[in-house]
């Protein structure tokens, strides 16, 4: 019974690598390697290794329990539960991960728990909580030089913001941007119905050179689709043909709608026609 409730498939949620790849970089880490031939481990890492487990498997309410019950909670169990929350949509439970961690400030966060929580903040649409984290990401010196914060906070602002202000700011002291730093700047615009500053900031993003990803451009198609700009959307279209991102459904009903939305009706007949 145990053994079939484990590989029970029944409400599981797949983990993104993210998370995954955070635990064991914890495990491989000298803080946690022994130093002679064999030293048992703590009841910390041996319960955060059970937690890994739980998360795997998408038993998240035995995770909480566990974690309830742990004497000694460390920044990578309280880190791991903000993040399982929040891919899980339960953004509220992350904050309040968060919260009590902060209060005890026994286990001061590190950067990957800024950037999580910084999600959920955006989940909640919680523009208020996302400044208190900036301003705890700054106290603590993890702005500027912390690119998943740096994006983090951009996405937070770019979507739960009034206006593009504080998103912007972020942006522009962010010296290394990526696809990620861009993608929301692009979308926040977009979703503000301002689909000019939006392709204008898509072209500034190619004239750096910065690698594309199929989310960026779908968001880059729907802001040319709002100002009704055919020319830059076929140009997208086929930089999406030369990337390979083609067969992504999202692209695809981006380029679709991009086409019809334009009065390209005839080139819409014949992309639809050749969607598989």
């Amino acid at each position: 019974m145990i053994t079939k409730r484990l590989l029970s498939t029944s409400n599981f949620h797949p983990f993104p690598p993210m998370i995954k790849n955070y635990l064991q970089w914890a495990q491989n880490t000298p803080k946690y390697q022994s130093s002679t031939t064999f030293k048992p481990k703590g009841t910390s890492i041996l319960a955060t290794d059970l937690l890994k487990s739980y998360f795997e498997k998408g038993l998240i309410s035995r995770a909480r329990n566990l974690f309830d019950e742990m004497p000694e909670r460390d920044v990578v169990a309280l880190t791991a539960m903000i993040s399982v929350y929040t891919h899980c949509n339960e953004y509220t439970q992350a904050w309040s991960v968060f919260v009590d961690m902060v209060k005890n400030d026994s286990v001061p966060p590190n950067a990957f728990t800024i950037s999580s929580v910084l999600k959920a903040c955006k989940g909640m649409n919680s523009v208020f909580c996302g400044g208190l984290v900036h301003g705890l990401a700054i106290k603590r010196r993890f702005v500027e030089g912390f690119i998943c914060v740096d994006n983090a906070l951009m996405d937070m602002y770019a979507t739960c913001g009034v206006t593009m202000r504080d998103a912007c700011v972020v942006f522009h002291d962010i010296k290394e941007k990526n696809v990620v730093s861009w993608t929301p700047l692009i979308a926040g615009y977009t979703h503000r119905g301002n689909g000019s500053r939006a392709v204008q900031v898509f072209r500034e993003m190619s004239l750096e050179g910065a690698e594309l990803n199929p989310h960026s451009i779908s968001i880059a198609v729907r802001a040319c689709a709002s100002v009704g700009s055919n020319i830059l959307g076929r140009q997208i279209h086929t930089a999406a043909i030369k990337h390979g991102f083609e067969s992504d459904l999202p692209v695809m009903n981006s380029i679709l709608d991009m086409y019809c939305r334009c009065g390209c009706l005839s080139e819409a007949k014949e992309y639809f026609n050749e969607i598989e």
